[in-house]
């Protein structure tokens, strides 16, 4: 699709000549008042703390839940903590300049971080406005590699789509006991990254790859799907995509008669759409993810029964991790204040010099104090998805 050209979403800069764009100029401006807002912020503190929050209105909703938590018990070093959105219109194209143009809006304001963006396409393409203003970007479910080469300002909280393709490869290798497989990801940051994880960690296994299949948008999956079973039938089919696409395949290799295990990716956890796209084909479909239900510590069954109640809908893995930034930005500014570059240095001397952080996701650092990786593997059973127990087929 085409970015969008409306001048809703792109704010004209003053002085421009009519007829000349004003896309080099603006990045200039709106960084340059980010950076100047912060550092008068300095010297008012009793104003709030802010941090934006780039996320659908689902997606955003649990970091409104931790903050009127954290409000309610105090605040921060008693100031309150204000969530700050992005003022362009909704319902813009999935393009990467749409991303980059909420980043400069939510800049607007001073900032000590942002948490976003919803996956690692958009937060790529936001990244460049948070590094250049020195605004520490939070990326809660993004898992490709190229993050880490986006800044030193934008900080991952899942591992990497290279941890999870260990995951899925060990996954498949010691659970379900495969001799083939064959791997479908889109075309996207997170498919190709994921791929190359899966590629990587069952390389040398003893296991057949028998195709991996690129698709996009316009794919059409059951000739995909269809192709990819003239090689051979898999015992394991992996898709490194989206809901929608971990459905339609599932549902076709079903209607084809296959019995592979299907495992999908992080990307595929979205409840109930993943049981809705693969109708009958859902039951038993393997699924990564960063967090399950059920956990057994009190904030998790906080946070549970709070979204329940809330939103009425059953608790996902991306409402703990955007839960978990936001208390975990909390208590950073809380121990060294709201300097963006302090909270930045709290954050990376966890597991290194501090105690990684303990939330309802499990213990958080970054980089060389990470730790183990956060996946849990989950299976669909009605319409949840459960911890796969051991020996699942």
């Amino acid at each position: 699709m085409r970015a969008a050209r409306s001048s809703r979403h792109r704010p004209s800069a003053p002085g421009a000549r009519s007829g000349r764009a004003a896309g080099p100029v603006l990045p200039r401006l709106v960084f340059g008042a980010a950076l100047a807002a912060t550092a008068v912020a300095c010297g008012r503190s009793r104003e709030p703390v802010r941090i934006g929050v780039e996320l659908e209105p689902s997606f955003a909703a649990p970091a409104a839940m931790a903050a009127a938590e954290i409000n309610r018990a105090g605040g921060v070093r008693g100031r309150r903590l204000e969530l700050v959105r992005d003022e362009l219109p909704p319902g813009a194209p999935d393009e990467p300049a749409y991303h980059l143009l909420r980043a400069l809006s939510v800049l607007r304001v001073p900032l000590v971080a942002v948490i976003g963006h919803g996956g690692s396409r958009s937060s790529l393409a936001a990244a460049p406005a948070y590094n250049h203003a020195s605004v520490l970007q939070i990326v809660p479910t993004g898992t490709s590699r190229l993050l880490a080469r986006a800044g030193p300002w934008t900080l991952a909280l899942p591992p990497n789509d290279s941890v999870e393709g260990s995951f899925i490869a060990a996954f498949v290798r010691g659970r379900l006991r495969a001799r083939s497989v064959v791997t479908f990801f889109v075309n996207s940051e997170y498919g190709v990254g994921l791929r190359d994880g899966v590629r990587a960690a069952l390389a040398g296994s003893g296991i057949r790859q028998l195709r991996e299949v690129r698709y996009d948008s316009r794919a059409d999956l059951p000739t995909l799907v269809d192709a990819a079973l003239l090689r051979g039938t898999p015992d394991v089919a992996i898709v490194a995509g989206y809901t929608q696409d971990a459905g339609a395949i599932a549902r076709h290799l079903r209607r084809r008669g296959s019995r592979a295990a299907v495992v999908v990716g992080d990307g595929a956890h979205v409840l109930p759409d993943l049981v809705i796209a693969a109708g009958e084909a859902a039951q038993g479909i393997f699924v990564v993810t960063f967090w399950l239900p059920s956990a057994a510590d009190s904030a998790a069954r906080r946070l549970e029964m709070a979204v329940r109640a809330q939103f009425g809908r059953e608790p996902a893995a991306r409402d703990a991790m955007v839960y978990d930034a936001v208390r975990l930005l909390a208590t950073a500014i809380e121990a060294v204040g709201d300097d963006s570059r302090r909270v930045r240095g709290y954050l990376l001397s966890l597991g290194v010099d501090r105690p990684r952080y303990r939330g309802v996701t499990g213990e958080i650092g970054f980089g060389a104090g990470a730790g183990p990786p956060r996946f849990v593997m989950g299976v669909v059973r009605d319409s949840l998805i459960v911890p796969a127990e051991v020996g699942t087929r």
